[in-house]
Formats: structure tokens, sequence, C-alpha cells
């Protein structure tokens, strides 16, 4: 089903009012005929309204609700008001919007323990972890020796807020002998003289198949997550939960986590002493890190024994599945009076 967005905005959208039409649609009012929506709605009587709070049409689903009286279910992966394209004035709106989007909703899954204590007290808030691909779950770690290089991979993004950093690292490693750093993802914003050196040397792969990305990953002495150390990103790291992460976990190999100490990922790694983290803003100290880590293999054991546990356990894709599937059959039957409902 298509909803028919204002085709005046629509126009205005391909302007230089482009960011002002996202304040409108974001902060005030989408615009869009729902008169379809609405109608299929009435039409089947779903038990649940299921959204993400990412775009606009979570508002939309949110009106839904309201308006026709089923209860709301909302993911909350991201901090959206920092991600909208959206003048800074209009920031207090639409975090304001974010808020009682979450308040409004009957269930709220968010991605992360921060995510949740930044949204506020909720009646039947969760956390809810991404689910990882189920062809990558591994039974035990392996011992791998590459030439006696100790090889870590970072699998993701390169660009945007993470650009510096990686490109920080790639230059640190480089007189580096015994580490072999490799680089995996859509090819990043950087110079095309970098980016020929990357590839020349075989630290850049680029984006490749789910096949092969599993094969390299399984044959890495460690895995690399990367959270950034600037102030203007720091509610989306609090927040956020990388899903590279709990992918990571699936291998059963050592986590390095490099970001600053608010993060999710570092909370996590630290809480559960399940990942090597590292805080410093310093590329250096990180290479330090990886390099007495290369020579410590009861520790790489470690490290990877509970990157596994957590793959059989929290990070189970059977298991966060369960948990959605229940958690969905819990709130619809609450609103059927205790009426038990079949999906």
């Amino acid at each position: 089903m298509q909803l028919k967005a204002n085709s005046l905005l629509n126009r205005l959208n391909h302007t230089r009012l482009s960011r002002w039409v996202h304040d409108i649609r974001q902060c005030f009012y989408p615009f869009h005929n729902c008169n379809q929506l609405r109608d299929y709605i009435q039409q089947n009587q779903p038990d649940l309204i299921l959204t993400v709070a990412h775009g606009e049409l979570c508002w939309i689903a949110q009106q839904m609700s309201v308006q026709l009286g089923i209860p709301l279910v909302t993911f909350f992966h991201d901090w959206w008001p920092h991600l909208a394209y959206i003048h800074d004035w209009t920031q207090g709106v639409i975090t304001r919007r974010f808020q009682r989007l979450y308040q409004q909703s009957q269930l709220t899954l968010c991605v992360s323990e921060g995510m949740r204590q930044a949204l506020g007290t909720h009646s039947n808030a969760q956390v809810l972890f991404p689910i990882p691909d189920k062809s990558m779950i591994v039974t035990k770690t392996e011992k791998l020796t590459f030439g006696g290089k100790f090889k870590v991979i970072y699998a993701g993004i390169m660009a945007e807020i993470y650009s510096s950093m990686l490109q920080a690292l790639y230059r640190s490693f480089q007189e580096i002998s015994e580490i072999q750093l490799e680089l995996l993802g859509p090819q990043p914003d950087w110079s095309k003289l970098v980016l020929e050196q990357v590839k020349a040397e075989g630290v850049y792969a680029g984006f490749i198949p789910r096949e092969l990305l599993t094969n390299k990953l399984s044959q890495a002495h460690a895995l690399l997550v990367v959270m950034s150390f600037e102030q203007r990103y720091k509610t989306r790291m609090q927040t956020s939960f990388p899903s590279k992460l709990v992918d990571y976990c699936q291998f059963g190999k050592p986590i390095i986590i490099w970001g600053p100490d608010y993060c999710s990922a570092v909370q996590w790694g630290r809480q559960y002493q399940s990942a090597l983290v590292v805080t410093s803003p310093l590329e250096k100290d990180l290479v330090q890190a990886i390099r007495e880590l290369a020579t410590q293999p009861e520790k790489q054991n470690y490290l990877g024994n509970k990157a596994l546990d957590w793959a059989k356990g929290m990070f189970n894709p059977e298991k966060i599945q369960q948990q959605f599937v229940d958690s969905l059959h819990d709130v619809a039957n609450l609103s059927k009076g205790g009426q038990e409902v079949v999906f």
C-alpha cells in the first residue's frame, strides 16, 4: 500500500526549501493522505499497529493508533531527532514528539538499556537486541595463525562519523608488522589516494557478499567495534547498540570495543566483562591494547568464549525472536481483556 504524500511538499522537497519541508513533516504533520490506510485498518481490524521510531511514517502509525483505538508497538533503534534532516531550532520539538510516541505506545522495544533510560519511565518498555543472522552461529572457538600476524577485522560503515577514526587507525598500523588490519564494508568517503593505498595493501576488501563475509570473520583473531568520541554524537552513542556486535559474537572471537565510556557498547563490554574495551580516543592506545592482546592467548580464549556464551544466550536469534513474539502476544491479549490472540 502506498501512502500519498502532499504533492506541493513533495515538489518543495526537491528545492532549497527541502529542510523546511522536513521541519514541517517531522515536527508538526506529515501531510499524507491516509484515507486508504485508515479504511484498510478498519476493514481488517488488526490486533496491533507496529512501527519503527524512524522517518515520518511512525507519526502516522501513532495517529492511527489513537484514532482507531488499536494498541501501538514501537521499535526504538536510533535516536531519530539527531538523524532527521531538520533545522537545529526544531530539535526540541521533534524530541518531545519522539518522547510522546514512546509514552503513547503500549509496548516499546528499545535496542539498548541506554535507549530505555534516555526515554524515561514506561509501564511496558523492554530491551530487544538486534537479531543476528542464524547462518553465522558457530559452536566453538578456533586458534588461528596467519604467518605470525594477529588479524583484526572491522566490518561496517567507514564513512561519516567513523571516517577519521578508521583512517587514523589504518595509518597507525602501517608500521606494525605483527598486526593485520582488514576493513570490510561500503566504500568510504576517503580520498582517492588513501583508497588506492588501502586496496593495494589488502587492508580494504570492499563490500562483500554475506557468504564471503562470514568466511572472513571466521578467520579473524579479533573483531572490532568502533563508536564515535565526538560530543555532538553523544546521545546517539549512548542509545544505539551496534548490530555488528551481536553478529560478531556468533563467531566466538574476542571482541574489541573502541569508544567513549558512556556509549552502550562499552557499557555492555564492561558490565559483563565480555570484550576488550578501549576508551581512549587516541588510536595509539588502541593499537597498544591490540598488541598486548595478540600476546595473550589465554585472554583471547576467555574473550572468545564470553562472546560465544552471548551468542548462545541473550544474542541467540531464536531467543530474541521468541521474546519479540511473546511481547506481542502479551500486549494483544491485554487489549482483548485476557482473550487469547493467535498470530
